[in-house]
């Protein structure tokens, strides 16, 4: 973290945990343990090694007190101050990533006000998720690039940018709870090296180093290139009682090599290209949900021939691997941009061009084990090969001190994959639903198996669009007070496509063998949606002082629908083409600092009127995307950044969310036979109206402190401590109480020690103090369809309590 003195304008560098990055206020701090941390880090120059080492000591207060150095940032496709952007942006700095151990959005979201994790790839902002099968509401970006997905682990970055809100022109599409943007750190025009390695509980075993190089020689920024290496392994959070440790689900085995060239060719040009390769094999299953332990009292998953399981939901008997093989995936991105600066064009003035995109390529084998036994209750399989995902951006965006400020974008984005499906399910039929027999009341139900085989499918999804923002400085165009008006349009094209050679459902009885009824026999299936819509926003930005800005916006948030076909086992089929969801949101916010900008608070309130949000049902065919009536959401959020001495730094944020249903019917086999709700139709007779929405927790708070004591010639010593508390939360936004996830924390705490000239740091650690694992934030339910009651799996939990060593050098 950087400190400045606000009236002389030095700065120190102080090795606090936090900068430069807006989170939560932990409203709960609950066992604070000792930490530590033994880093192994990165390079400084040549002149930073030969200069006193007190330099780098932490200065006292000073008699004016310390401001928190300005933040910039590029939501706005623009450079921008954190405090003058209009919305809710969050922005963690590089030191406090690599000091806390974030290297995924699960530990991310801890810091972030009214964001949830269910997993990687399910992330709800402000209580708006996604859907089982359907896009992300979290428009992903690295290095301004669209990619779609989650990315890599987290490494040598210089920070990310979380948008909170809808941003109907910059964004567009899949952004209707907001945007992620991780930027690689930029290579710089001095030579360094540098690397760390952890070890911690659950075998966490982890290295990595990056390499900055100017290939020119020093402080020539011609060409300039920086290299990063990252290998991690370790056990996962679930123990599979039929496999090693090393073969536990979830466990951990990902390596990725990183290269980042720039160029500046000359003042007014600049050239940057980017590449990695990452790849994850673990040795495990990927993914083995957890039995319930109502589920496993039920002698449901008895009935349909497994082994009876343990009362501890951490405990699992999984044979998938052996079944399906060993999973893995692979990618390689390659992307880069290119920025040309104009001056003085007719009619324009000082314009920046900019062009940013790229390609990845991908072939992933993912095996699900949604029920966690031996048995095939429901055990998944999905291979995609030839995911290619390809993108690019141009932005026009003016310079000009004349009041008047404008960007113009066009985008583009297309992905093609084959991806093979096959599922083995077990259930409870009637011999009359498999045409053997009369019906009649109370009719037994026999064990019968369900395999589903999709090939060959291949999936297309295209997106265009082009985007305008205006911004009027109503202070420059017509000597009014220092109101900024921004306008913005978009306008997106988005087209899905499936083309499906082959899919089949094939029914036999396990203890009849021999058999086998092929129930559905599909063949070349298409489908196709396409959809055009506008999306837009409106603010002012009022600057009141130096210190503080209020603003006020308007914005309009899409997602666009799906192309969609079920078969279902009894023969028949869904064709569900799922409309668009749209987000209008009103939100109000105070920016703001005090006492010589030592202490930074940020404060927004928002209302939220969402139509036609996509859902999922899970049918006897497979999940179904429907789209649900209505909801309203409301909110609070508030942010502080303090740092009343060089040596203290404090950052906390609190949020209150309130996200339910206005208006939706719909069906959830958890529930039993139901009878159908006023309003509701036969085919949804549920009103779930008034249910609180997944992933929206109503209260969320978060806290990060650090103080550095000096030592003089032996360093600095650096206890802190970060801690998160969540209200409870609805796993699927039903209503149901088997949903639940219990108010909790998640506290770590750490001590690091780091030497005079800041070359090395070590550190002893405390990871999840609380140590309650048995929490879990995604339920897959039913997984044996027919039993009564319902049986629920589990999957995502915290992990346990884990204690760790790091160590970090720079040179």
């Amino acid at each position: 973290m950087a400190i400045v003195d606000s009236k002389s304008g030095a700065r120190s560098f102080t090795p606090v945990t936090g900068e430069n990055e807006t989170t939560k206020y932990a409203i709960l701090l609950k066992h604070i343990g000792l930490t530590a941390m033994l880093l192994y880090s990165y390079a400084i120059n040549a002149q930073d090694r030969q200069q006193d080492p007190s330099s780098t000591k932490p200065p006292a207060t000073t008699k004016s007190g310390l401001a928190i150095e300005e933040v910039i940032v590029t939501v706005s496709k623009r450079q921008e101050s954190l405090q003058e952007v209009l919305g809710s942006v969050s922005a963690i700095s590089s030191d406090t990533l690599q000091r806390n151990n974030i290297q995924d959005l699960n530990s991310l979201v801890e810091l972030i006000p009214g964001m949830v994790a269910q997993d990687e790839e399910n992330i709800a902002i402000r209580g708006i998720s996604r859907t089982r099968n359907g896009p992300s509401p979290v428009a992903f970006h690295v290095n301004d690039v669209f990619i779609a997905t989650r990315g890599e682990p987290f490494y040598d970055l210089g920070a990310i940018e979380i948008l909170r809100g809808p941003s109907g022109t910059l964004f567009g599409r899949n952004a209707t709870a907001g945007a992620v943007n991780a930027k690689w750190q930029r290579p710089d025009a001095t030579w360094g090296i540098g690397g760390d390695a952890r070890y911690s509980g659950l075998k966490d075993e982890q290295v990595r180093a990056y390499l900055n190089i100017p290939f020119l020689g020093e402080d020539d920024t011609r060409l300039l290139g920086r290299f990063a290496v990252f290998k991690r392994r370790g056990d996962g959070t679930i123990d599979n009682l039929l496999a090693s440790d090393a073969g536990d689900p979830g466990n951990v085995n990902d390596q990725f090599f990183r290269l980042f060239l720039t160029s500046e060719v000359t003042d007014n040009l600049q050239l940057a290209l980017r590449a990695i390769r990452y790849e994850s094999n673990p040795k495990g299953t990927q993914a083995v949900f957890s039995p319930t332990l109502e589920t496993r009292r039920s002698g449901q998953l008895e009935e349909l021939g497994a082994q009876p399981l343990p009362n501890d939901v951490t405990k699992v008997r999984s044979r998938i691997k052996q079944v399906f093989g060993k999973p893995y995936s692979e990618s390689t991105r390659i992307d880069g941009d290119v920025t040309w600066a104009m001056h003085d064009l007719p009619l324009f003035g000082d314009v920046d061009m900019v062009l940013v995109g790229g390609q990845m390529r991908g072939d992933i084998v993912i095996d699900f084990d949604l029920d966690g036994t031996e048995e095939p209750i429901v055990d998944t399989s999905v291979k995609s090969n030839d995911d290619i995902r390809r993108t690019a951006e141009l932005r026009f965006a003016s310079h000009n001190n004349n009041g008047l400020d404008w960007l113009f974008g066009l985008f583009w984005y297309k992905q093609t994959s084959t991806t093979a499906l096959h599922v083995d399910a077990r259930t409870l039929i009637a011999p009359s639903g498999l045409g053997v027999g009369p019906s009649f009341t109370g009719e037994p139900k026999i064990v019968v198996d369900v395999d589903v085989d999709v090939d060959g499918e291949r999936r297309l999804d295209q997106s265009k669009a082009a985007f305008l923002n205006v911004d009027m400085d109503l202070a420059q165009l017509f000597d009014l007070p220092q109101v900024t008006i921004s306008v913005g349009v978009r306008q997106n094209r988005d087209t899905f496509g499936l083309t499906t050679p082959r899919s089949d459902i094939t029914l036999s009885v396990p203890r009849l063998p021999g058999f086998n009824i092929p129930a559905v026999q599909s063949r070349n299936l298409k489908q196709f949606a396409e959809f055009d819509e506008t999306t837009g926003e409106l603010g002012a930005r009022w600057f009141y002082s130096d210190e503080g800005m209020f603003y006020t916006k308007f914005a309009r948030g899409y997602k666009p629908g799906l192309a969609q076909r079920v078969d279902r086992a009894d023969g028949t089929s869904v064709q569900n083409p799922v409309d668009p969801e749209f987000l209008n949101a009103l939100e109000a916010g105070w920016k703001t600092s005090f006492f010589d900008r030592s202490l930074q608070m940020n404060i927004a309130a928002y209302h939220y009127d969402y139509t036609d949000l996509q859902v999922s049902q899970i049918t006897p065919g497979g999940v179904l995307t429907d789209n649900a009536g209505s909801s309203t959401i409301d909110g609070f959020e508030v942010e502080l950044h303090w740092s009343p001495t060089a040596a203290f730094y404090l950052q906390a944020s609190a949020a209150w969310t309130d996200a339910t249903y206005d208006k939706y019917c719909g069906t959830d086999t958890a529930l039993g036979e139901v009878q159908t709700d006023p309003g509701c139709t036969d085919a949804n007779p549920t009103s779930f109206a008034g249910a609180r929405m997944t992933a929206a927790p109503e209260y969320s708070a978060a806290l990060l402190a650090s103080y550095t004591f000096n030592l003089s010639d032996f360093g600095t010593l650096t206890p802190s401590i970060r801690s998160s508390w969540s209200d409870e939360l609805d796993r699927r936004g039903l209503g149901n109480p088997n949903d639940t996830v219990r108010s909790h924390s998640t506290s770590d705490a750490r001590l690091t020690w780091e030497s005079p000239r800041q070359y090395w740091s070590v550190s002893a650690f405390v990871e999840n103090i609380e140590d309650n694992n048995d929490i879990f934030f995604s339920a897959f339910t039913p997984i044996a369809v027919g039993a009564k009651p319902d049986t629920f799996s589990l999957s995502n939990n915290i992990p346990p309590r884990i204690y760790g060593i790091s160590l970090e050098a720079r040179f």
